[in-house]
Protein backbone atom coordinates (compact mmCIF):
# COMPACT_ATOMS: atom_id res chain seq x y z
CA UNK A 1 0.00 0.00 0.00
CA UNK A 2 1.72 3.67 -1.21
CA UNK A 3 2.36 5.96 1.52
CA UNK A 4 1.14 8.36 -1.22
CA UNK A 5 -2.51 6.79 -1.85
CA UNK A 6 -5.56 9.66 -1.51
CA UNK A 7 -7.95 7.49 -2.19
CA UNK A 8 -9.69 4.84 0.67
CA UNK A 9 -9.49 1.43 -0.29
CA UNK A 10 -12.61 -0.47 -1.47
CA UNK A 11 -12.36 -2.29 2.18
CA UNK A 12 -12.60 1.03 3.38
CA UNK A 13 -15.03 2.45 1.47
CA UNK A 14 -17.28 -1.02 2.50
CA UNK A 15 -16.71 -0.12 5.79
CA UNK A 16 -17.89 3.59 5.78
CA UNK A 17 -21.22 2.31 3.88
CA UNK A 18 -21.41 -0.56 6.78
CA UNK A 19 -21.15 1.81 10.08
CA UNK A 20 -22.11 5.20 9.61
CA UNK A 21 -25.27 5.92 8.29
CA UNK A 22 -25.88 8.93 10.83
CA UNK A 23 -23.53 10.65 8.70
CA UNK A 24 -25.50 10.94 5.74
CA UNK A 25 -27.83 13.49 8.00
CA UNK A 26 -26.06 15.45 10.01
CA UNK A 27 -29.03 17.95 10.36
CA UNK A 28 -30.45 15.14 12.68
CA UNK A 29 -27.99 16.06 14.42
CA UNK A 30 -28.61 17.43 18.59
CA UNK A 31 -26.72 20.63 19.83
CA UNK A 32 -25.51 18.24 22.51
CA UNK A 33 -24.30 15.49 20.13
CA UNK A 34 -22.53 18.68 17.93
CA UNK A 35 -20.87 19.71 21.30
CA UNK A 36 -19.09 16.50 21.82
CA UNK A 37 -15.52 15.49 20.31
CA UNK A 38 -13.09 12.74 21.23
CA UNK A 39 -10.00 12.59 20.66
CA UNK A 40 -8.56 10.15 18.89
CA UNK A 41 -5.04 9.31 16.98
CA UNK A 42 -5.22 8.48 12.91
CA UNK A 43 -1.95 8.99 12.33
CA UNK A 44 -0.75 6.29 14.91
CA UNK A 45 -0.77 3.87 12.01
CA UNK A 46 0.13 0.40 14.20
CA UNK A 47 -2.66 1.17 17.04
CA UNK A 48 -6.33 0.24 17.22
CA UNK A 49 -7.12 3.64 15.14
CA UNK A 50 -8.26 2.30 12.10
CA UNK A 51 -11.19 3.73 9.76
CA UNK A 52 -13.32 1.02 10.61
CA UNK A 53 -12.71 1.14 14.31
CA UNK A 54 -13.39 4.51 14.77
CA UNK A 55 -16.02 4.96 12.46
CA UNK A 56 -18.12 1.63 14.27
CA UNK A 57 -16.86 3.31 17.77
CA UNK A 58 -18.65 6.80 16.90
CA UNK A 59 -21.53 5.24 15.64
CA UNK A 60 -21.91 2.99 19.37
CA UNK A 61 -21.38 5.92 20.92
CA UNK A 62 -24.26 7.91 19.69
CA UNK A 63 -23.38 9.27 15.96
CA UNK A 64 -20.77 11.45 17.46
CA UNK A 65 -18.97 13.11 14.10
CA UNK A 66 -16.26 15.42 15.17
CA UNK A 67 -12.76 14.44 15.99
CA UNK A 68 -9.52 15.85 18.04
CA UNK A 69 -6.36 14.75 16.76
CA UNK A 70 -2.55 16.20 15.40
CA UNK A 71 -2.90 18.05 12.10
CA UNK A 72 -2.48 15.53 8.85
CA UNK A 73 0.89 15.12 7.31
CA UNK A 74 0.69 14.01 3.18
CA UNK A 75 2.89 11.76 2.30
CA UNK A 76 2.51 9.30 5.33
CA UNK A 77 0.04 6.23 5.83
CA UNK A 78 -1.68 7.98 8.33
CA UNK A 79 -2.76 10.72 5.58
CA UNK A 80 -4.71 7.68 4.05
CA UNK A 81 -7.04 7.00 7.36
CA UNK A 82 -7.46 10.91 7.69
CA UNK A 83 -9.03 11.18 4.05
CA UNK A 84 -11.16 8.28 4.44
CA UNK A 85 -12.50 10.00 7.47
CA UNK A 86 -13.19 13.22 6.48
CA UNK A 87 -15.14 11.82 3.26
CA UNK A 88 -16.95 9.47 5.56
CA UNK A 89 -18.41 13.02 6.96
CA UNK A 90 -16.33 13.20 10.27
CA UNK A 91 -14.65 16.68 10.85
CA UNK A 92 -11.99 17.55 12.65
CA UNK A 93 -10.09 19.67 15.44
CA UNK A 94 -6.41 19.79 14.05
CA UNK A 95 -3.88 20.23 16.69
CA UNK A 96 -0.83 21.66 15.28
CA UNK A 97 3.24 20.60 15.70
CA UNK A 98 5.30 23.23 16.14
CA UNK A 99 8.44 21.18 14.90
CA UNK A 100 6.60 21.95 11.56
CA UNK A 101 7.57 24.79 9.27
CA UNK A 102 4.51 26.60 9.47
CA UNK A 103 3.63 26.78 5.75
CA UNK A 104 4.32 22.98 5.61
CA UNK A 105 1.25 22.70 8.26
CA UNK A 106 -0.33 25.55 6.08
CA UNK A 107 0.10 23.61 2.73
CA UNK A 108 -1.28 20.13 4.43
CA UNK A 109 -4.45 21.65 5.76
CA UNK A 110 -4.97 23.34 1.89
CA UNK A 111 -4.46 19.96 0.62
CA UNK A 112 -6.82 18.07 3.01
CA UNK A 113 -9.34 20.25 1.95
CA UNK A 114 -9.30 19.70 -1.67
CA UNK A 115 -9.81 15.97 -0.84
CA UNK A 116 -12.07 15.91 2.11
CA UNK A 117 -14.21 19.20 1.84
CA UNK A 118 -15.28 20.82 4.70
CA UNK A 119 -14.36 18.85 7.10
CA UNK A 120 -12.31 20.70 9.28
CA UNK A 121 -13.92 22.01 12.26
CA UNK A 122 -11.42 24.28 13.81
CA UNK A 123 -7.46 24.62 13.85
CA UNK A 124 -5.87 24.47 17.52
CA UNK A 125 -2.57 26.21 18.39
CA UNK A 126 0.29 23.65 20.40
CA UNK A 127 -1.00 20.95 22.64
CA UNK A 128 0.43 21.95 26.01
CA UNK A 129 3.42 24.41 25.39
CA UNK A 130 4.44 24.50 28.75
CA UNK A 131 4.90 20.54 28.91
CA UNK A 132 6.44 20.66 25.00
CA UNK A 133 8.21 24.05 25.20
CA UNK A 134 8.05 26.07 21.46
CA UNK A 135 11.36 26.34 19.13
CA UNK A 136 10.90 28.13 16.27
CA UNK A 137 12.32 31.43 14.98
CA UNK A 138 15.89 30.92 16.44
CA UNK A 139 14.39 30.70 20.47
CA UNK A 140 13.24 27.91 22.60
CA UNK A 141 11.09 28.21 25.26
CA UNK A 142 12.11 27.36 28.49
CA UNK A 143 9.98 24.27 30.19
CA UNK A 144 7.16 25.54 31.77
CA UNK A 145 7.40 29.21 30.32
CA UNK A 146 4.16 29.68 28.72
CA UNK A 147 2.94 29.14 32.53
CA UNK A 148 5.12 31.99 33.58
CA UNK A 149 3.87 34.05 30.43
CA UNK A 150 7.25 34.19 28.96
CA UNK A 151 7.19 31.98 26.08
CA UNK A 152 8.44 34.11 23.03
CA UNK A 153 9.21 31.63 20.43
CA UNK A 154 5.84 30.28 21.06
CA UNK A 155 3.97 33.87 20.42
CA UNK A 156 5.80 34.07 17.52
CA UNK A 157 4.90 30.85 16.08
CA UNK A 158 0.89 31.47 16.58
CA UNK A 159 1.70 35.08 15.17
CA UNK A 160 2.98 34.01 12.26
CA UNK A 161 0.42 30.85 11.77
CA UNK A 162 -2.97 33.29 12.47
CA UNK A 163 -1.52 35.26 9.69
CA UNK A 164 -1.15 32.58 7.38
CA UNK A 165 -4.38 31.27 7.68
CA UNK A 166 -6.12 34.25 7.61
CA UNK A 167 -4.45 35.43 4.75
CA UNK A 168 -5.56 31.95 3.00
CA UNK A 169 -8.76 32.57 0.96
CA UNK A 170 -9.61 28.42 2.25
CA UNK A 171 -8.68 28.67 5.44
CA UNK A 172 -9.29 31.77 6.73
CA UNK A 173 -13.07 31.40 7.81
CA UNK A 174 -11.91 28.38 9.86
CA UNK A 175 -12.04 28.97 14.16
CA UNK A 176 -9.09 28.71 15.54
CA UNK A 177 -8.46 27.36 19.43
CA UNK A 178 -6.14 28.90 21.53
CA UNK A 179 -3.34 26.47 23.21
CA UNK A 180 -4.67 25.25 26.21
CA UNK A 181 -5.04 26.76 29.95
CA UNK A 182 -2.09 29.10 29.83
CA UNK A 183 -1.41 33.16 27.80
CA UNK A 184 -5.04 33.12 27.14
CA UNK A 185 -5.25 36.69 27.49
CA UNK A 186 -1.84 36.90 24.97
CA UNK A 187 -3.71 34.63 22.34
CA UNK A 188 -6.99 35.87 22.77
CA UNK A 189 -6.43 38.59 19.77
CA UNK A 190 -5.20 35.51 17.68
CA UNK A 191 -7.63 32.91 18.04
CA UNK A 192 -11.89 32.83 18.29
CA UNK A 193 -11.76 30.43 21.19
CA UNK A 194 -10.58 29.73 24.84
CA UNK A 195 -9.09 26.77 25.75
CA UNK A 196 -8.48 24.15 28.59
CA UNK A 197 -7.50 20.73 29.72
CA UNK A 198 -9.94 19.33 32.74
CA UNK A 199 -9.28 16.04 34.51
CA UNK A 200 -11.63 15.85 37.35
CA UNK A 201 -11.32 13.85 40.40
CA UNK A 202 -13.30 10.99 41.06
CA UNK A 203 -15.88 13.25 43.09
CA UNK A 204 -14.61 16.42 41.96
CA UNK A 205 -16.80 20.14 42.20
CA UNK A 206 -17.68 20.23 38.44
CA UNK A 207 -19.26 23.22 38.40
CA UNK A 208 -15.79 25.12 40.35
CA UNK A 209 -14.00 23.27 37.81
CA UNK A 210 -16.27 24.89 34.91
CA UNK A 211 -16.63 28.62 36.61
CA UNK A 212 -12.01 28.74 36.26
CA UNK A 213 -12.80 27.54 32.79
CA UNK A 214 -15.10 30.31 32.20
CA UNK A 215 -12.84 32.51 33.72
CA UNK A 216 -10.04 31.67 31.22
CA UNK A 217 -12.25 32.15 28.72
CA UNK A 218 -13.26 35.42 29.55
CA UNK A 219 -9.75 36.70 29.61
CA UNK A 220 -9.04 35.97 26.12
CA UNK A 221 -11.71 37.88 25.61
CA UNK A 222 -14.11 35.03 23.91
CA UNK A 223 -17.53 34.00 24.89
CA UNK A 224 -16.99 30.30 24.79
CA UNK A 225 -13.98 28.04 24.50
CA UNK A 226 -13.46 24.55 23.98
CA UNK A 227 -13.14 22.03 26.62
CA UNK A 228 -9.71 20.25 24.07
CA UNK A 229 -9.41 17.46 27.06
CA UNK A 230 -12.15 16.44 29.83
CA UNK A 231 -11.01 12.57 30.35
CA UNK A 232 -11.28 9.73 33.79
CA UNK A 233 -8.99 7.35 33.63
CA UNK A 234 -9.14 3.23 34.89
CA UNK A 235 -5.83 2.85 35.05
CA UNK A 236 -2.47 3.64 37.47
CA UNK A 237 -2.85 4.12 41.04
CA UNK A 238 -3.24 6.81 43.85
CA UNK A 239 -0.26 8.90 42.31
CA UNK A 240 -1.74 9.04 39.39
CA UNK A 241 -0.80 12.21 37.16
CA UNK A 242 -4.71 13.55 36.76
CA UNK A 243 -6.74 12.09 39.28
CA UNK A 244 -6.82 8.28 40.78
CA UNK A 245 -7.88 5.68 39.26
CA UNK A 246 -12.28 5.09 38.73
CA UNK A 247 -13.79 1.65 37.99
CA UNK A 248 -14.84 1.32 34.34
CA UNK A 249 -18.49 1.74 35.94
CA UNK A 250 -17.46 4.73 38.02
CA UNK A 251 -16.45 6.00 34.89
CA UNK A 252 -19.53 5.59 32.76
CA UNK A 253 -21.70 7.41 35.52
CA UNK A 254 -19.38 10.11 36.24
CA UNK A 255 -18.60 10.79 32.40
CA UNK A 256 -22.72 10.84 31.57
CA UNK A 257 -22.64 13.09 35.05
CA UNK A 258 -20.31 15.61 33.96
CA UNK A 259 -21.35 15.81 29.93
CA UNK A 260 -24.79 16.97 31.42
CA UNK A 261 -23.13 19.93 33.41
CA UNK A 262 -20.69 20.57 30.75
CA UNK A 263 -23.65 20.68 28.22
CA UNK A 264 -25.63 23.53 30.46
CA UNK A 265 -22.87 25.95 30.65
CA UNK A 266 -23.11 27.97 27.73
CA UNK A 267 -19.40 28.94 27.47
CA UNK A 268 -18.54 25.59 26.76
CA UNK A 269 -18.69 25.51 22.67
CA UNK A 270 -17.69 22.10 22.89
CA UNK A 271 -16.12 19.14 25.26
CA UNK A 272 -12.98 16.46 23.85
CA UNK A 273 -13.28 13.26 25.91
CA UNK A 274 -9.73 12.08 26.49
CA UNK A 275 -10.03 9.21 24.51
CA UNK A 276 -11.72 6.81 22.08
CA UNK A 277 -9.76 3.81 22.69
CA UNK A 278 -8.09 2.11 25.69
CA UNK A 279 -4.29 1.24 24.57
CA UNK A 280 -3.04 -2.29 26.24
CA UNK A 281 -1.82 -1.95 29.42
CA UNK A 282 -2.28 -1.07 33.09
CA UNK A 283 -1.22 2.45 33.28
CA UNK A 284 -3.09 5.81 33.80
CA UNK A 285 -2.59 6.92 30.27
CA UNK A 286 -3.51 3.60 28.65
CA UNK A 287 -7.44 3.55 30.39
CA UNK A 288 -8.92 6.32 29.37
CA UNK A 289 -10.88 5.11 26.62
CA UNK A 290 -14.62 4.70 26.13
CA UNK A 291 -13.76 1.55 24.71
CA UNK A 292 -11.14 -1.32 25.87
CA UNK A 293 -8.05 -1.88 23.79
CA UNK A 294 -10.19 -5.39 22.58
CA UNK A 295 -12.45 -2.78 21.10
CA UNK A 296 -15.20 -3.81 23.48
CA UNK A 297 -17.22 -0.77 24.38
CA UNK A 298 -16.84 0.25 28.13
CA UNK A 299 -20.09 1.31 30.15
CA UNK A 300 -19.92 4.73 29.37
CA UNK A 301 -20.67 4.05 25.79
CA UNK A 302 -24.33 3.40 26.94
CA UNK A 303 -24.48 5.74 29.03
CA UNK A 304 -23.07 8.92 26.76
CA UNK A 305 -25.13 7.82 24.21
CA UNK A 306 -27.98 7.51 26.36
CA UNK A 307 -27.44 10.86 26.89
CA UNK A 308 -26.82 12.05 23.58
CA UNK A 309 -30.51 10.66 22.21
Amino acid sequence: MSDHSLAPSRREVLGALAVSPFVAQPALASTNKSRLIVQCRPQDTGSNYKFNNIMRALQQLGGVTTIRCREPYSGTIGWRTYVALGRAGIRFIFTLTPRRNPSSSISDLKTFLQHAQGSIWAIEYPNEPDLNPVSYDGMTDARLGVRRGDAPAFMAYITDVHRMLKNDPQLRSIPIIASNDHMQAEQGPLSDFGNSHIYPKERSNVPALLARFDKKVAMGGHRQGVITEWGRTTGGGPRNVTAPPVTPEEQGELLAADLEMLFADPTVAAVCLYELFSWGGPSEMQNFGLFDFSLKPRPAVAAISSLLR
